[in-house]
């Protein structure tokens, strides 16, 4: 009876028991899941050092792989039988075409096969590819300014143009950032593959960051008109306008939607008074058919890092179209409930950069037409995190999630694997038949939206303890991007903390 007496004694004092003790210390340590233990290596694999050497190897091997093909060009074309310029041959045809008067033949695609044809006849007579104009007929009037300058002249117009285009979008990154946040933003953002890919391919993509990148800042200095007027700036690759619209609408931000009605007003009516009536209406006949002409014309699927180049490869050979458009349409919508999330509640400044941030990782996932230069726009989302989140968020995230803003450490995974696979994905994709992006930009929103939703228990919280502290409304009116440095130098960022 005493031995039982002393064993029940044992077992009630875990100090004493090795089994107990052995049973707390797993209860408190927890094994990761193997998932959680590939990416706990993976971030600590990327050091700084790493960070800052592989992507300048990258950008490196990629000019010298372009410049050995360009160099080795006769008459314009490349060994692969690409034009130099690539898709700037589409730009350049529809500015000629609308400079010639000849604009009713710009969605035709006959017509743009046969010019593209007579004219490479003289260069190079073998040429038989197709560069197609995909883009609304203002776009062309405004490249038929540049196109006198011949082929050539006008590429190396277009280059400048896209280059500036960068720079002005490096200046509004850095009214944003610090210093060596902005230097690290900048450096990464042009050791991007989609960088390279989009200036080397002739794209309009640095258009495209830089109206994204001016609509933000705007929009973070509390100016809705001019965010919206910019925004419709967009009209170009309308797909990427359509979400940050209705994200207006549905925050009641209704001097941004006067100024973007008020810039789509004036493109409609600047489009009828310059190309004509007949090339609106025959775009928006071309549009209506543009996903079966994209597969007729043979574009590479696995470039396409939406839903729907996923479903399109997933479902490759056993799949309908009708299939792979409605399964893409699902979960478009699907990955459109962690942006709800994050962008619950009220409107609040402080919380902008992490919203807008999501918003734009979501307007490119639902995009059905995002080609991999245009993974460039990825870059944007990552600059507001930056700008958003705070240099004091530890492992916790806990200084980030004050704003609203995933933790370095959570980021840092979803950023190293995006860059890592854009490196890759031209020729993995297509060989494996599969396309991560999808996956990647819905994780990335997923942690930004357990962010958001640990945010919003945190004010909770104080609200409950202390009522009015957490008022947005207070911060609605400042201007952080107009405020001096802090005492430690560092300037306020958007959210009005330091960055």
């Amino acid at each position: 009876m005493a031995g039982r007496g002393v064993a029940g004694v044992y077992r009630a004092l875990p100090e004493l028991n090795p089994v107990a003790q052995n049973r707390d210390i797993q209860a408190a340590n927890p094994p990761e899941k193997p998932v959680q233990t590939l990416l706990s290596r993976f971030n600590a694999a990327l050091t700084p050092d790493r960070v800052r050497r592989y992507p300048l190897m990258l950008l490196a091997l990629s000019v010298a792989v372009y410049l050995s093909s360009a160099v080795r060009a006769h008459d314009w074309i490349e060994p692969d039988g690409q034009v130099i310029g690539r898709d700037y041959l589409a730009f350049y045809m529809a500015g000629e075409m609308v400079r010639s008067g000849d604009a009713a033949a710009l969605y035709d695609v006959g017509g743009q096969q046969a010019w593209q044809q007579a004219f490479m006849a003289d260069i190079n007579p073998g040429w038989t590819g197709t560069c197609l104009y995909l883009n609304p007929p203002h776009y062309a009037w405004l490249m038929s300014w540049i196109t006198p300058l011949g082929y050539g002249g006008s590429l190396a117009a277009w280059w400048a143009l896209c280059a500036a285009a960068f720079v002005a979008t490096a200046l509004i990154w850095r009214r944003w950032l610090a210093a060596d946040r902005f230097r690290s933003a900048v450096v990464l953002t042009i050791c991007l593959p989609a960088w390279f890919w989009a200036l080397a391919g002739g794209q309009n993509s640095f258009f495209s960051l830089l109206v994204l990148t001016a609509f933000c800042g705007l929009l973070m200095r509390g100016r809705d008109f001019c965010a919206g007027a910019v925004l419709g700036l967009l009209a170009f690759k309308f797909q990427l306008l359509l979400l940050p619209a209705g994200m207006l609408v549905l925050k009641r931000r209704w001097r941004a939607m006067a100024g973007l009605a008020a810039c789509g007003g004036v493109t409609l009516l600047a489009t009828v008074l310059l190309v004509g009536p007949e090339s609106l209406a025959a775009y928006i006949r071309f549009g209506l058919h543009l996903g079966e002409l994209l597969q007729i014309e043979g574009f590479d699927v696995y470039k396409q890092h939406s839903w729907h180049g996923f479903v399109a490869l997933l479902g490759h050979g056993w799949m309908s179209p009708l299939a792979v458009k409605s399964l893409a349409v699902c979960l478009a919508l699907a990955s459109l409930a962690p942006l709800a999330v994050i962008w619950r509640g009220g409107w609040s400044q402080q919380r902008l950069p992490a919203q807008l941030s999501a918003l734009c990782v979501a307007n490119l996932l639902i995009s059905p037409h995002l080609f991999h230069y245009d993974m460039l726009l990825i870059a944007l989302p990552a600059v507001l995190w930056l700008a958003g989140v705070r240099p004091s968020a530890g492992k916790t995230g806990a200084g980030a999630e004050a704003v609203g803003c995933p933790g370095p450490e959570a980021m840092r995974p979803v950023l190293g694997l995006g860059f890592v696979w854009l490196a890759i994905s031209p020729g993995v994709a297509g060989a494996l038949g599969v396309q991560l992006s999808p996956l990647i930009m819905l994780g990335w929103l997923v942690v930004a939206a357990r962010a958001a939703r640990a945010y919003a228990g945190t004010r909770e919280t104080v609200s409950m303890l202390c009522p009015g502290v957490c008022d947005d409304r207070s911060h609605a009116a400042r201007d952080p991007a107009r405020e001096g440095p802090d005492r430690h130098g560092a300037r306020p960022g958007p959210a009005g903390h330091a960055v």
